[in-house]
């Protein structure tokens, strides 16, 4: 880099994958360390519902209207992805209720169980009668809800408290060039209400709906169900309060007075217990029947979903309630499920593909996709707490037949998804063996590693396998649990129902224990580019999703960029980004007041933006926002998954806004490097060198700011005479010395 230029770096990438610890090396520390990294692991299911939001079909404010945005025309699924993330809330508390609560508080209790002491420093309360472990254990779902909070607040507090200084020039069709797209505060704090007051409405419903010959807790179960139905109802309103549309609800009163409404119903409860001292035999009703039907509920929304991007057409709320009824109905009536595979498969049908949806990840079904995804990873990780903590803490124990079904269902369906990668593995054994060209003539090195990360590049359709198969899972559990039908006490079927929960715990604790043990050695999350997805983007569907850093970053980086513009009107800025930093540098640019874009220049390099970003967010940053040409997914078992023709190229967006003054880096041997433009030549792209030198060594994700063409790059693009339009030939004009 020339002495000249002033350099200056913005590290962004430690807001998404690092987690805050507590310094220290005795127990507390080390508990509460590792307690941090479990929760960071709940957030996963919570994180991708908010992806699913930002991936439905967004309003577009380049299309006149007349027509008041309001909760129930904001745009398809605004309002059901968040009552989606409710449930998902609703689905957790009652897991921990199901552990602390019915496990070990009653059943522990209980003669004929053994179980095991907490650790003293845990152990409390030693051996009380059943009302106060009861009691006591009720604290624990809340003091979950209250951890989650304190965790995402500290993040909030970190990255989401920073505003813009000047607003940002709207332009139309751009919801990046909103400034309501980086300030998520007010919005995410009325949303974090509501969803306490739900929890708390589930811990109070958990065991008075257990007592209600007692006039006192029937009181208490009318008062808590009605708090619940009118947070749903605030949930539904408040799909108007949003950064893609205008929001409708300043104070948030409604959310203060129901989260107190709730905790004065809950606090009355506990009061209840100590006071009466009711008795509790048998399984809580709510804790083995309420994840069932929650689950069937978000498996209506999730099928809905896939046709929110491709049918505009009403309906799909009717079929998903008689989807519902009809699966909870085979509990009385086994033919029932007639019904619902019947509804199900009308909003499977709605969803089928059609003309222009190759151009969309997933073929247009991406928000249920990622709701799919999304509501496994949830039932999956509440099936490894159930399912350890009763096989950890005692014998005799049983827990709710939805986690078992869901551990063999689940165990089940990864067979196909097994098989499909067996045979990616197969078939890059034998393009490994025998190399063929992929591209263009390279050493026989360089194209192995051009076949290897050919298949991490159809990563889009293994996920949308895995949501497919997760969400069958799902559908075989709940029919399982409310039917019980004869053949599912077959003797085949119960040996897969005894592996299956090694299966889940497997896959659950391997989950959970990477993010405790890469907490540990390196204080940084596993699946970091999953984190940098789901950290970019806004909360607005769950409160408890990771916190937003582009909410800081954003900001700072175009008020940056503009205060060294005002230095002098001779000044440029050329904005360096790798990778996810890419989609922070575009959203910067349009983040800027009236008149400073002509003096940017974006260097770009190992990027997602056209065939990942574009393609699962059109709105946010597809071809009409990038100006790029429309792109299909990676073929799934070509040679190349990307030789296929593009499609249309708009005439506007950020490429005819820089024109020249835009230039990206890529190489065929990076797994997350793409071109922004195409993989033909092109004004835009450019190959970087695949090798450094060595015999034995590929360039891949890495170190592109070492090679030759980012430093012919950057020299080029100073060397532009900014005064020339976008679209004028290469001048000389620049100055390298104000840059």
């Amino acid at each position: 880099m020339p002495e000249e230029v002033r350099r200056e770096a913005y590290s962004w990438g430690g807001m998404a994958r690092s987690s805050p610890g507590v310094p220290g090396s005795g127990v507390p520390s080390v508990l509460a360390n590792v307690l941090g990294r479990i929760g960071w692991a709940l957030l996963l299911p919570f994180g991708l519902a908010n992806v699913a939001y930002w991936s439905r079909k967004l309003p577009d404010d380049s299309i006149p209207t007349t027509k008041r945005m309001v909760w129930w025309n904001a745009g398809r699924g605004a309002a059901s992805t968040r009552l989606f993330g409710l449930g998902l809330t609703v689905l957790l508390v009652l897991a921990v209720c199901e552990v602390a609560i019915d496990v070990y508080a009653i059943q522990c209790s209980s003669p004929g169980t053994t179980c095991k002491r907490l650790p003293e420093f845990l152990d409390l309360l030693g051996d009380p009668p059943r009302h106060v472990r009861v009691l006591a254990a009720s604290a624990v779902p809340v003091l979950l809800l209250l951890g989650l909070l304190a965790l995402t607040s500290l993040s909030r507090s970190r990255y989401e408290m920073t505003t813009m200084r000047r607003k940002p020039v709207r332009r139309p069709g751009v919801m990046l060039s909103r400034s309501s797209m980086w300030e998520g505060s007010p919005r995410i704090r009325r949303l974090t209400r509501l969803h306490i007051a739900a929890g708390c409405c589930v811990v109070t419903l958990v065991t008075s709906a257990q007592l209600l010959q007692h006039v006192f807790f029937l009181v208490l179960t009318v008062l808590a169900g009605g708090v619940l139905a009118v947070v749903m109802g605030r949930v539904v309103v408040t799909a108007t309060d949003c950064p893609d549309v205008p929001s409708t609800e300043k104070g948030g009163l409604w959310s203060w007075l129901l989260m107190i409404s709730a905790v004065i119903v809950l606090v009355a409860h506990g009061f209840g217990l100590y006071a009466i001292a009711p008795s509790f035999d048998g399984p809580l009703w709510l804790t083995s029947w309420g994840p069932p039907v929650v689950t069937v509920a978000l498996l209506g929304s999730v099928m809905a979903a896939w046709s929110w991007r491709r049918n505009d057409a009403k309906g799909p709320l009717v079929l998903l309630v008689l989807f519902v009824a009809f699966m909870v109905a085979t509990y009385w009536v086994s033919l029932a499920w007639i019904g619902a595979v019947v509804f199900g498969g009308v909003l499977a049908w709605r969803a089928r593909p059609r003309a222009g949806d190759e151009w969309q990840a997933w073929r247009g079904a991406g928000p249920g996709v990622l709701l799919g995804l999304s509501l496994t990873s949830s039932v999956m990780l509440s099936t490894v707490l159930v399912l350890t903590f009763r096989g950890w803490v005692g014998t005799g124990l049983r827990a709710p037949w939805f986690y078992s079904w869901f551990s063999a269902a689940f165990a089940v369906t990864l067979v196909p998804l097994v098989l499909l990668v067996i045979a990616q593995a197969l078939t890059l054994l034998s393009r490994l063996t025998k190399p063929s060209a992929l591209d263009d003539e390279a050493e026989v090195l360089v194209v192995r590693v051009r076949h290897v990360v050919a298949v991490t590049h159809r990563a889009e359709n293994v996920v949308g396998v895995l949501s497919v198969l997760g969400v069958l899972a799902l559908v075989l559990t709940c029919y399982l649990t409310f039917d019980a039908p004869s053949w599912s006490r077959w003797e085949g079927v119960t040996w897969v129902l005894g592996k299956g929960d090694w299966i889940t715990g497997l896959a659950g604790v391997a989950v959970v224990g990477s993010f405790v043990g890469a907490g540990m050695l390196t204080n940084r999350r596993p699946l970091g580019l999953l984190w940098d997805l789901m950290c970019f983007l806004p909360r607005t569907a769950h409160p408890f999703a990771p916190p937003c850093y582009a909410e800081r970053a954003v900001p700072e980086i175009a008020d940056r960029s503009r205060e060294f513009l005002d230095e002098s009107p001779d000044h440029r800025v050329v904005l360096s980004a790798h990778s996810l930093g890419a989609v922070l540098a575009v959203a910067a640019l349009f983040a800027l007041p009236e008149g400073y874009l002509h003096r940017m220049q974006l260097l770009t390099y190992g990027v997602q933006l056209r065939p990942y970003f574009g393609r699962i967010f059109p709105e946010l940053l597809g071809p009409a926002v990038l100006g790029t040409p429309e792109v299909r997914a990676g073929a799934m078992f070509s040679c190349d998954p990307w030789r296929r023709n593009p499609g249309a190229t708009p005439d506007r967006g950020l490429t005819t806004l820089l024109g020249r003054n835009w230039i990206n880096l890529w190489r065929r041997t990076d797994y997350l490097g793409f071109p922004v433009h195409g993989w033909e030549p092109n004004s835009v792209d450019r190959r970087a060198s695949e090798t450094d030198g060595s015999p034995d060594k590929v360039e891949t994700h890495g170190d592109y700011h070492y090679c030759a063409a980012y430093r012919q790059a950057f020299t080029d693009l100073v060397s532009f005479d900014l005064n020339r339009s976008p679209d004028g030939e290469r001048g000389g004009g620049g100055n390298l010395e104000r840059s």
